[in-house]
């Protein structure tokens, strides 16, 4: 693996770190292990970080490829819990993409408190981030996307993202020699994410002066509330 490229990812976590506090070594974590490069990246790093951690797999389907975990086996254990998340999937007409996600999200978060861990841990990286973002412009007319470090459910679990400022490029360089498996859905390739990855891809490739990804990071952390309406204030 490149050394490199790590010291640049470990550099870009510890600096989020610092920012949000997301991850101590006296804490037990679940790594929700998707078997794609960036969770599989974030194992591999974090194994430098943390020492009490597992790792659970949700399968979305009875035939889905388990080929990865012999080399997430090298660094935690892990727990694989069948499902039949796919049959829900298929079933509907609308948002499958939404279902697919929910679903394992709370199998993640069942398994986590079966086991009286708290603390979730997802590979989202800044690319999610921003696409999540316009996604929720353009398709949920709302501003909002994913957070660094988030309590659901009372505060009974809370989601930290570790590679919440880590651009998936440098993910992708870093994980090629990690044995990830390719995404089986028939529906990868068509979804509302991959558009909007796409879209941004070519804006950048059409315009090589800026960097959509960047801008649109940035843009969420450049409010400038004197050029947008405010609904607060009292009408006179």
């Amino acid at each position: 693996m490149n050394l490199k490229i790590k010291a640049q990812i470990q550099a870009i976590i510890d600096s989020s770190n610092e920012k949000w506090d997301l991850i101590k070594n006296d804490q037990a974590y679940v790594l929700a292990v998707s078997g794609g490069k960036d969770s599989l990246a974030l194992l591999t790093i974090l194994s430098d970080y943390l020492d009490n951690f597992r790792c659970v797999h949700i399968a979305i389907q009875t035939d889905s490829d388990l080929s990865f975990t012999p080399y997430v086996e090298k660094f935690s254990s892990l727990e694989v819990i069948q499902t039949v998340i796919m049959k829900e999937v298929i079933a509907s007409k609308k948002n499958p993409c939404f279902i697919c996600s929910r679903r394992r999200n709370q199998a993640i978060f069942e398994y986590a408190h079966s086991k009286g861990i708290k603390k979730v841990i997802f590979a989202h990286n800044r690319d999610d981030v921003t696409e999540t973002l316009l996604m929720n412009m353009l398709y949920s007319r709302k501003i909002s996307t994913m957070l660094p470090k988030q309590e659901l459910f009372g505060g009974k679990i809370q989601v930290v993202r570790p590679l919440y400022e880590v651009p998936e490029i440098l993910l992708s360089n870093y994980a090629k020699d990690i044995p990830s498996i390719k995404k089986s859905c028939f529906y990868d390739g068509h979804t509302k994410r991959q558009y909007i990855k796409d879209l941004l891809t070519k804006i950048s490739r059409e315009h090589p002066d800026i960097n959509a990804h960047d801008n649109l990071y940035n843009s969420i952390l450049n409010l400038d509330l004197d050029h947008l309406p405010s609904f607060f204030e009292k009408k006179k």
